[in-house]
């Protein structure tokens, strides 16, 4: 199962802004939901379906009903409370929870967070943040690229030529993600993102030349450390013998991680400008998605005409 540890979800994510205020033991606890829980029906006496496997926060009115029920009551609603193991507690709006709470999260290890930010800031960045953490995933071997806002995922053979063809759209002004090695995320099971990795990022090799940094050489313009992947072309040695795509009536598609995403199969020789096929490509996509198919219009246009002058003969 996919899970962020409570401890990663402080130290990588600024945007949050959250202070460790006790339970510093339980930092290594999982967070393996998207959602969060506002425990106020819990906070009355009501456990029942209650979700203890999700981070618990305490916004405004729970923060509120919590301080104000009179110190006996208050022990008693904590003490119950802290029967439950939970992955953390967060309050919201800077406000401090009260010492008996923190005493309890010390002795349980349960991890007490506080953010400046209010309670629906808090949630909106935490579900975007977790909702990729636990996105399904895999890692593709290739080179991925955006091409005017086209993410491009150039699959094929090791040493067809897909990073060369990659440095030479850097090179005629587009944006290198990843190379040799692209981590992907389905996010809401329709979109793909494609992450370069922390350890190579902007790094590329280029076989009798070595490694290079591509952000060295080319500026932070010719850089993205993620793009969305809408169309994998496929670079595969020219074969004499072989049948290959001249119209392009209908689409071809390859599934990652449940997502069909549309798949060019690009044959290579000598005297074939790859770079340029692959920009024709990405607007030929683009066209598409706007509704515009080149193809089934030439065709649709032929058969008109075609038919016109069989209704004329006859």
């Amino acid at each position: 199962m996919s899970y962020i540890e409570v401890g990663d979800l402080v130290s990588q994510n600024p945007e949050l802004e959250l202070v460790l205020r006790a339970g510093q033991g339980g930092l290594n606890r999982h967070l393996v939901s998207i959602d969060v829980n506002r425990p106020g029906l819990a906070l009355a006496g009501f456990y029942r379906n209650f979700a203890a496997d999700r981070i618990q926060v305490f916004g405004k009115g729970e923060y509120a009903y919590l301080v104000e029920c009179g110190q006996e009551d208050q022990q008693r609603i904590i003490a119950e409370f802290f029967k439950y193991r939970f992955p953390g507690l967060l309050f919201t709006h800077n406000n401090t929870p009260p010492e008996r709470f923190l005493e309890m999260a010390e002795e349980t290890s349960t991890p007490v967070l506080t953010t400046r930010l209010s309670t629906h800031q808090l949630i909106v960045y935490f579900t975007h943040i977790m909702n990729e953490a636990l996105a399904p995933s895999t890692s593709i071997h290739g080179v991925l690229i955006d091409v005017f806002g086209v993410g491009i995922l150039l699959m094929g053979a090791s040493g067809i030529g897909k990073s060369e063809t990659a440095l030479e759209l850097v090179e005629r002004g587009h944006r290198l993600v990843a190379d040799d090695i692209v981590h992907i995320r389905c996010i809401d099971e329709t979109d793909l993102i494609g992450i370069t990795s922390d350890v190579i990022q902007h790094h590329m090799e280029l076989r009798g030349l070595g490694i290079i940094n591509v952000k060295d050489l080319f500026g932070v313009g010719a850089i993205r450390n993620r793009s969305r992947i809408d169309l994998v072309i496929r670079l595969e040695d020219w074969d004499e013998n072989k049948e290959y795509e001249r119209l392009g009536l209908e689409d071809e598609y390859v599934d990652i991680l449940g997502v069909k995403v549309p798949r060019i199969l690009l044959p290579v020789r000598p005297g074939r400008n790859v770079p340029i096929l692959i920009e024709t490509a990405a607007m030929n996509h683009r066209s598409k998605q706007m509704g515009f198919h080149a193809a089934r219009e030439l065709s649709g246009r032929i058969n008109r005409e075609i038919h016109r002058k069989n209704s004329r003969e006859s």
